[in-house]
């Protein structure tokens, strides 16, 4: 007995421990204060208001996506094993080759959205006021320190630091949007701005944390081939997951306008919790799956995970029973009709929940990632389609109508698969 409690103990005193509880609560925090960002927003502005101002925001996740191509990610893997190393001037020169082309491409995307920022307010944003859409090509470039170097940090095991400017951001934000609020006085312009803040106060951090030593590196073309070659299919799942995640406020902006998506916005946000516990509960399988190396263990954790999932979805279902309670006291009474939109989403998000264990022991034990990646493609079709014909029939339900049709189809494709490989296949 003695035995096991010192393994546990080890276990829990490790540095890989210690490691993950810095960033699991480094992200729990990043996500409070994102929260009472939005919660703040809400109640200040009108619902069309908060409606334009959710497009905008939407618009810039998808624009940061894209910009990224998958190079913060790619850049850890060259980072952390040069590190390892010893080799810091080769790690410099790949931080230099990663930031040098992120800057770039944010710079242009921002470009783009600028000069075409008339049509791009009228048509993707429910405004004709271009200043919208010029916000969303500069925000970008305030995330863009926050979006890039945390990974740098990461790669250099610098997790508390990574975890401090992320925070730092956030935290910020918030602040400047509340001074404002507490006087009555917080309108979009002003809420565009409080990312201006943040990116000041973060980017103090990171140069004190980082210092300026990389700038001095001299990556050459090898550095740039190798880094964009393995960030490429990165990049592509990234930037069709990202969209098909955000187009249903996107399409609510250009089909239904700026009222319709300020009453979906605020269930969207509360919703998008369930996915980050289906993220978490996903981290927490995909190591044990990833070391079984036998089929039965993996069909027995297979089991014991999704009746892991029972207990969940139970407290999902009490969050719809008790949702407009919940809503009313947080976000006042001009939110009473998202109520049933947030019930709907809710209800949408179990099927999701539920892929969990399947989509991890395809990726994690059968390691066949493509049956992932083939289905992203089918996804973001059927999410445009079904938006496109459900929108005008059912307004505000039409994306949650979308939601529950995909993340039902994808359950049903992903424990086919892996039923098949467990259960049926020899």
């Amino acid at each position: 007995m003695k035995r096991y409690y010192d393994l546990g103990k080890s276990m829990l005193l490790s540095g890989t421990a210690k490691d993950t509880f810095i960033l699991f609560t480094g992200n729990v925090g990043s996500a409070f204060w994102s929260f009472l960002f939005t919660l703040f927003v809400a109640r200040s502005l009108s619902i069309y208001d908060f409606g334009i101002f959710s497009a905008a925001l939407n618009l810039v996740m998808i624009l940061a996506s894209i910009a990224d191509i998958g190079i913060s990610t790619g850049s850890v893997n060259f980072v952390s094993a040069h590190t390892a190393r010893g080799e810091h001037e080769k790690a410099d020169q790949y931080i230099k080759a990663a930031f040098v082309t992120r800057l770039l491409i944010v710079l242009a995307v921002s470009a783009v959205i600028i000069i075409f920022a008339p049509f791009i307010s009228k048509t993707f944003l429910a405004t004709r006021d271009p200043k919208i859409a010029i916000w969303s090509a500069i925000i970008p470039i305030f995330l863009f320190p926050d979006l890039f170097f945390p990974f740098i940090l990461q790669a250099k095991k610098k997790f508390l630091h990574s975890t401090l400017i992320d925070n730092a951001f956030y935290f910020v934000r918030l602040l400047f949007a509340f001074a404002f609020y507490a006087v009555g006085a917080l309108t979009m312009t002003k809420a565009f701005w409080a990312f201006g803040a943040g990116f000041v106060v973060s980017l103090l951090l990171i140069l004190y944390f980082m210092k300026t030593g990389f700038l001095r590196a001299k990556p050459r073309k090898e550095e740039y081939k190798k880094l964009l070659k393995f960030s490429g299919w990165i990049g592509v799942n990234r930037i069709i997951s990202s969209i098909s995640g955000r187009l249903d406020i996107q399409m609510l902006a250009v089909m239904a306008g700026a009222f319709t998506t300020g009453l979906y916005s605020i269930p969207s946000r509360l919703a998008s919790f369930i996915v980050v516990l289906a993220a978490s509960f996903s981290s927490v399988l995909a190591p044990r799956l990833a070391g079984f190396g036998d089929k039965q263990t993996e069909k027995k954790y297979i089991v014991k995970s999704l009746l892991a999932l029972i207990p969940i979805t139970v407290g999902i279902i009490f969050w719809i029973i008790i949702a407009k309670p919940f809503i009313l006291t947080l976000f006042g009474d001009k939110y009473l009709e998202s109520v049933p939109v947030f019930q709907a989403l809710a209800a949408a998000q179990i099927p999701f929940l539920f892929t969990v264990p399947s989509v991890s022991a395809i990726i994690y034990s059968m390691k066949k990632t493509i049956f992932i990646g083939a289905f992203s493609f089918f996804q973001i079709a059927a999410i445009f389609l079904l938006n496109f014909i459900l929108i005008p029939k059912f307004g505000v339900f039409g994306p949650t109508i979308t939601l529950g049709v995909t993340n039902t189809i994808l359950a049903i494709y992903t424990w086919a698969v892996v039923i098949k490989h467990y259960w049926i296949k020899k």
